[in-house]
């Protein structure tokens, strides 16, 4: 009996024994996984984080001319029509200008004898045999008859519509027939080897621009290409009614690239402030303490986290630029920031996302 009850006895010793090591053992397991803080994580990594706006506008050429003319008459000539091209002093329509013809021609004969009445005049008055008055008579004619004269020849040439420069004709408003007065438009040309947009910046989208600075544009009619152009000038100021700065691009036209035309709707694309291919992380990764700016990079073997100083530059778009401190591929927390310290032991529970933050 006293073995049997010997031997109970050190049954039930035994299992007190037991179950006060596992419960030490369940009880410094629970103290471990709370010592760890759930995070995410993410990695720094090249974004391009880039401000850009987008501007549409009309092409247009950056010389355009209104051909009109210089006097009223009837039309007998017109030699070029949309789509030609002109050099400059050619000739591309004619007035009918028989009637100053036929004047000149008169004006030109009537000249013959005034002049020998001038000429005589004076002769006579170099020898006493005419009066000052007589003279100065003479001579008012002989020089009125010289400028009818002129201006003759000027209505005949302006008869001759001429091209003030090389371009091509965009726009032809007349025919044979027809009647035009003096100012009346004629012909619109334009010079396509130089092409522009002037889309209208607001003054909180200006400051960053600069002449000579390189844009992106797009043709709605080319959907899927990309021309490059650059700013040629930003006008002093604003439009009063719509209270926007003009900024004048030059479209490069180069030989192997589809022909843009005026008229054509661009969609410009100005980048103020280039931040291409930069170190970035996310703006929820990165936290200040004493005036400081730090990081948790995450030790994944080890199970913690490192507090790392580092230098950051600009934040958009949610991403803040990493000027130092900071490698790319490094992974970072991204969550539960407050509830770490330098050394904290961490367990990963997912990874960053901008929209929803787990796997």
């Amino acid at each position: 009996m006293k073995q049997i009850y010997y031997c109970r006895t050190m049954l039930v010793a035994v299992t007190i024994v037991l179950l006060f090591s596992s419960c030490g053992e369940d009880s410094s397991e629970s103290q471990n996984g709370a010592s760890a803080v759930s995070i995410t994580t993410a990695t720094a990594e090249p974004r391009d984080i880039s401000s850009e706006f987008t501007v549409s506008a009309e092409v247009m050429a950056y010389r355009r001319v209104y051909v009109a003319a210089r006097m009223s008459g009837l039309i007998e000539e017109v030699n070029f029509e949309e789509g030609d091209a002109v050099s400059r002093g050619d000739v591309m329509a004619r007035l009918d200008v028989r009637q100053q013809e036929t004047e000149l021609r008169r004006a030109q004969a009537a000249l013959v004898e005034t002049e020998d009445v001038y000429n005589r005049t004076r002769q006579l008055l170099e020898r006493d045999a005419a009066t000052r008055a007589e003279f100065l008579t003479a001579e008012r004619d002989f020089e009125q008859l010289k400028s009818d004269i002129e201006l003759l020849e000027l209505f005949i040439e302006y008869g001759e519509i001429r091209a003030p420069m090389d371009a091509v004709v965009t726009t032809r408003l007349i025919e044979v027939g027809n009647n035009i007065s003096e100012n009346e438009r004629m012909f619109t040309i334009a010079d396509l080897d130089l092409l522009v947009v002037r889309p209208g910046v607001s003054e909180m989208n200006l400051a960053g621009l600069e002449e000579g600075q390189g844009v992106d544009i797009k043709l709605d009619v080319y959907p899927d290409r990309v021309f490059r152009g650059s700013i040629r000038r930003i006008f002093p100021d604003a439009d009063p009614e719509t209270r926007l700065f003009t900024v004048e691009v030059e479209i490069d036209q180069d030989e192997d690239k589809p022909v843009i035309r005026p008229g054509y709707l661009a969609r410009t694309t100005f980048t103020p402030d280039k931040r291409r291919n930069v170190l970035t992380v996310p703006s929820e990764t990165i936290t200040e303490r004493d005036g400081q700016t730090y990081i948790f990079v995450v030790n994944e073997q080890e199970g913690n986290v490192s507090l790392t100083e580092v230098e950051i530059g600009i934040r958009r778009s949610g991403y803040a630029e990493i000027l130092s401190g900071l490698e790319e591929e490094m992974k970072v927390a991204a969550a539960n920031l407050d509830a770490l310290e330098d050394g904290s032991s961490v367990r990963v529970v997912g990874t960053f996302r901008r929209h929803g933050f787990r796997n």
